[in-house]
């Protein structure tokens, strides 16, 4: 009897402390003062980004936990960390069930669940269709089962921006059609009456914005060349009109990280 695998994707290689930050900073730049953003768990460093970007220039935004969005995170930067001695992961709450989910992201709720949900998977493909849920063997049956989608699928299918994200660019990650779809895509949000998709696609190696409905190439990081990164890519990713180069950290961004005690390597903080 076949039987599925129960196992993440493992990372194919560990980015560099220089990575982290420029991505952390990078995806900070994203966020606007006032908007709510959300994010699942493990996602510690996307934690990090928003409260880098309340100390710098949106210092109203809130940060969503579980059914609560607040202003901070009292006990720093680590609240999905793997440390076992760091308090704040005990202080965030999850108490929705789905359908409390789908009361809150519903678009005509004057209740927002989230204005920014930044989502990754497996696998992302081409039309910004992300799975969570398992890949596929040889036989077309599951071989591999991910964490899944609960939740998941209604906020990234309801909420006003999507920001796909992945520490890993591969091809086994970025590829032509996703086994699984957890968060659809432009076309799949089309062909279901809905507008819009994902707006943009932050990795360790550059960030894609999407044309027609198709992932480009918007910027390359430091050390990073536009050909490393489709060579690093399972489809076609074709290159907007002007590709640049992802800022670097600034000292303001560098010197607000180290008052959160973020530490890029492993994603937590010092305290």
């Amino acid at each position: 009897m076949h039987a599925a695998r129960s196992s993440p994707l493992p990372r194919a290689v560990e980015e560099s402390p220089e990575t982290v930050e420029l991505v952390v900073c990078a995806i900070a730049r994203e966020l606007r003062d006032h908007q709510v953003v959300a994010f699942g768990l493990h996602a510690d460093r996307m934690l990090t980004a928003a409260l880098l970007a309340q100390r710098l220039h949106a210092p109203n935004l809130r940060i969503r936990h579980g059914v609560r969005a607040e202003r901070g995170a009292p006990e720093g930067a680590a609240a999905w960390s793997e440390r076992r001695d760091d308090r704040s992961a005990r202080l965030i709450e999850y108490r929705e069930s789905h359908d409390a989910i789908l009361r809150v992201a519903n678009p005509a709720s004057p209740v927002r669940f989230c204005d920014v949900f930044f989502v990754g998977g497996m696998q992302i493909d081409a039309e910004g269709n992300t799975n969570l849920i398992g890949l596929k063997g040889p036989d077309g049956r599951m071989r591999v089962r991910g964490p899944g989608s609960i939740g998941t699928t209604s906020i990234g299918t309801l909420a006003p921006e999507v920001i796909l994200f992945s520490w890993e660019h591969s091809r086994r990650r970025f590829v032509e059609a996703v086994d699984y779809v957890s968060v659809p895509g432009w076309r799949r949000r089309a062909d279901a009456g809905l507008g819009g998709g994902p707006r943009l696609c932050i990795t360790s190696k550059g960030i894609m914005d999407f044309d027609g409905g198709r992932m480009r190439l918007r910027s390359v990081h430091p050390g990073t060349s536009v050909e490393e990164i489709r060579a690093a890519t399972g489809f076609e990713l074709p290159a907007a009109a002007t590709v640049t180069t992802t800022p670097a950290p600034t000292a303001a961004e560098l010197r607000a990280l180290a008052e959160l005690g973020f530490s890029p390597v492993g994603g937590g903080n010092r305290r």
